[in-house]
This record gives structure tokens, sequence and C-alpha cells, in this order.
């Protein structure tokens, strides 16, 4: 069974993404959000808030595999395999690759807990779980049609 919440899952996770792991768990202790280098262990995808939702809800109704979620103020972020971002092109969506880091709240941020506006959709587990790519795509492409012509 995956453990998200327990210690020892969030250092493995922490660990895999080679982020700096006292320092994360001194500031998910503190109540806030810690720097994971995005890269080694997942890439994201980030897309528009209500496109973002749209994405997940189809990927659910289609029972496809669906690892870490974020959700921010204003957009949702998924983690896929490393070195699958750069070739993910679609439209208002953008990528995180090498080089780049997500503000993380602690894994037991799920929502409809945050902090400063940041939750987990889908926390990570141990072991990590990413979404597929191309089932992503093909789920964002389903919700960015069906947002056509949709008012905010």
């Amino acid at each position: 069974m995956a453990e998200s919440t327990t210690t020892a899952g969030a250092v493995t996770w922490l660990t895999e993404a080679r982020a700096d792991v006292r320092r994360a768990l001194a500031e998910w202790d503190r109540g806030d959000l810690a720097p994971v280098p995005v890269g080694a262990a997942w890439d994201v995808v980030r897309m528009p808030q209500r496109i973002g939702w749209r994405t997940i809800h189809c990927l659910r109704a289609d029972s496809a595999l669906l690892g870490p979620v974020l959700h921010t103020a204003t957009h949702v972020e998924v983690l896929v395999p490393p070195g699958t971002a750069r070739s993910w092109c679609a439209p208002q969506a953008t990528t995180l690759s090498r080089g780049d880091f997500i503000a993380a709240p602690g894994p037991a941020v799920v929502a409809p807990l945050t902090v400063r506006t940041r939750s987990w959709i889908v926390a990570p587990t141990t072991p990590l779980l990413l979404t597929d790519p191309a089932e992503l795509l093909s789920a964002y492409t389903t919700a960015h049609e069906a947002m056509k012509g949709v008012t905010t």
C-alpha cells in the first residue's frame, strides 16, 4: 500500500527529487512550502486551473493512473516522468523540467487543506507513481476542446 503522509515516505520522495530533505522537512514543520527540484524524478506539466481540473476529471473518468497533482491559485500541475515534459506541447500549457523548482506543500496537505494557496489534489506516494504523458495530453486535448466557447 502506498503511503503519502509518513515521514519516511516524504523523505523518500524528496530524496528521489534530489531536494534538500532537511530544509524541506523544516519548511513543512513550520507549515510552509518547500522548494523541490524538477527534472530528476519527474517533470511537471502546468495547466490553467479550469482546464487542469477538467483534465483531471477526464483522466479519472477514463480510470487512468493519476500520479501527484498540485493545485495552485492559478494552475494545476501534474508530475510526469522525467524527460517527457520538453516534448509536451499543448495550447495554454507550460512545462517545468531540469533546473526548475516547484513550491510544494507537505504530502499531507491534500485539498481542502492548503498552504499559501497550494494543495495536493493527488499527493505524492512511495513508490512514486507518475501520470502517463500521452494519457495526460489526450485528456487535456479533450478538456481544452470542451472549454472552447465557454466563458469564465
